[in-house]
């Protein structure tokens, strides 16, 4: 196996034993399946520059889970 593909299956390991499991396993189903949705290019796009904010610890286009509950009077 390659270096690359033994790098990024170290991560996915990491990423489904911590608190971010269930979001890696439906985002793998989902991409698995390409039934019901996929992602646009714009979809990608979207997801790929909130990951590189977040993993920079720019958090500013982030809201909090109660803070939007709160807005949206859940």
């Amino acid at each position: 196996m390659e270096k690359a593909q033994e790098e990024l299956f170290d991560k996915v390991r990491i990423i489904a034993a911590g608190p971010n499991g269930d979001l890696l396993r439906r985002l793998v189903d989902l991409l698995y399946k390409h039934e019901e949705e996929y992602f646009s290019p714009e979809d990608l796009e979207a997801i790929q520059e909130g990951l590189d904010a977040s993993l920079k610890g720019d958090r500013i286009q982030f809201v909090a889970w109660e803070d939007l509950k709160k807005e949206l009077g859940l």
